[in-house]
C-alpha cells in the first residue's frame, strides 16, 4: 500500500480538472492505496509564516465554523478524506501543474500536467526532482518529461447523467467559452444559448435539444458530454493550428468537429468515440496502476 496526498481545490462539479483530481484519489483508494486530499483552501503550517498564510488560515477557519464545507456545491461526491499535517511526511504528494512550488514541503513530488504548464496560471514554478505525468500528450513538456509512458489519463464519464434521448428533430445551437474567453466569440448563432456554469443535468436536457455545441475551449470534456447526448460538438478552430496539431492522437478527435467543415467526420466517428468512452473505466485502472508502479519506483527509498 502506498501513500498519496493529491494537493486539490475543493470540489466544484463545472471544473474538469479538479474532478479528475478527485477522482484519481477515489481510483488510487478503490486499488487499495491510503490516498487523501489537501484542500488547496486549507493553509498548510508552513504557510503560516507569511500573511497571505494567516488570511487562508482565518477564511479556512471561518468556512469550518460556518458549515460552508459541507455545501452540496463543495462536497466531493467520491467521500475523500482531508490529510492533516503528520500525513506528509510518509506520503508522495501530488500537485496540478498550476501549483506554484511545493505548499506541503513534501520530499515526494508529482506534478501532473492537466494543461500545459504556464498556460493557465502564467507561471512555472516546479523542483528539480519533481515526477511529471501528463494528462494528454499536447500538454506534455518534453524537455521536463521526456518519458512517453507517463501518462495519466483519467476520464469521469456521468453516463447516467450525459444520456442521449432524443432520437427525433433537433434545432438550434448552444456554445460554451470556458478558457476560450480571450478568444472573438462569432463562431455561434446570435440566438445560441450559453451553458457555461449550467449544472450537468441541466446541461444534459440542453444537449439532447441542440443540435450543436460551439465550444471555444479546445480542451474540455464537455465535447464529449455533447456527443454521448447526440449532440454534434464543434471545436472552434485555433489560428495557425492544425487539426493534427490540435489533437494528436486520432482517438482525441472521434465525434468532435474542429471547424464547421468537420462536421461530417463528427457524425462518422461518433460509433467509435463511443467504443473508445466505454473502455474508459479500463483504461483509468491500467493507467493509474503503471503510474503507482511508476511512484513507486522512483521513491522506494
Amino acid at each position: 500500500m502506498t501513500r498519496f496526498v493529491i494537493y486539490t481545490p475543493l470540489y466544484r462539479e463545472n471544473s474538469g480538472g479538479i474532478i479528475v483530481l478527485h477522482k484519481l484519489a477515489s481510483l488510487l483508494r478503490a486499488m487499495g492505496h491510503d490516498v487523501k486530499i489537501w484542500p488547496q483552501q486549507k493553509p498548510a503550517i508552513y504557510e503560516l509564516a507569511t500573511v497571505p498564510g494567516w488570511k487562508k488560515a482565518v477564511l479556512w477557519a471561518k468556512w469550518r465554523a460556518l458549515g460552508l464545507l459541507g455545501r452540496k456545491d463543495l462536497r466531493s461526491p467520491y467521500r475523500l478524506s482531508v490529510a492533516r499535517h503528520k500525513d506528509i511526511n510518509d506520503s508522495i504528494v501530488l500537485y496540478p501543474e498550476i501549483v506554484a512550488g511545493n505548499p506541503l514541503r513534501s520530499s515526494k513530488v508529482v506534478r501532473w500536467l492537466l494543461n500545459k504548464p504556464g498556460a493557465i496560471s502564467g507561471v512555472v514554478d516546479f523542483g528539480e526532482n519533481d515526477l511529471f505525468f501528463f494528462y494528454q500528450e499536447k500538454f506534455n513538456d518534453w524537455a521536463l518529461n521526456p518519458d512517453t509512458n507517463n501518462r495519466l489519463t483519467v476520464t469521469e464519464l456521468m453516463s447516467d447523467t450525459y444520456v442521449s434521448e432524443n432520437t427525433g428533430t433537433r434545432n438550434g445551437q448552444c456554445y460554451m467559452v470556458r478558457k476560450g474567453k480571450n478568444r472573438a466569440l462569432d463562431y455561434h448563432d446570435k440566438n445560441a444559448v450559453r451553458v457555461d456554469g449550467v449544472s450537468h443535468k441541466e446541461l444534459a436536457k440542453i444537449f439532447n435539444e441542440c443540435k450543436y455545441f460551439i465550444c471555444y475551449d479546445p480542451y474540455t470534456m464537455y465535447c464529449r458530454y455533447a456527443a454521448m447526448c447526440g449532440c454534434i460538438p464543434v471545436v472552434v478552430p485555433e489560428n495557425g493550428v492544425t487539426k493534427e496539431e490540435w489533437r494528436p492522437e486520432i482517438y482525441n478527435r472521434y465525434g468532435i468537429a474542429y471547424g464547421w467543415d468537420d462536421v461530417p467526420w463528427a457524425v462518422e466517428t461518433r460509433p467509435q468515440l463511443m467504443e473508445f468512452l466505454s473502455e474508459s473505466e479500463r483504461r483509468n485502472e491500467e493507467l493509474a496502476r503503471n503510474f503507482v508502479a511508476t511512484v513507486e519506483k522512483r521513491f522506494s527509498d
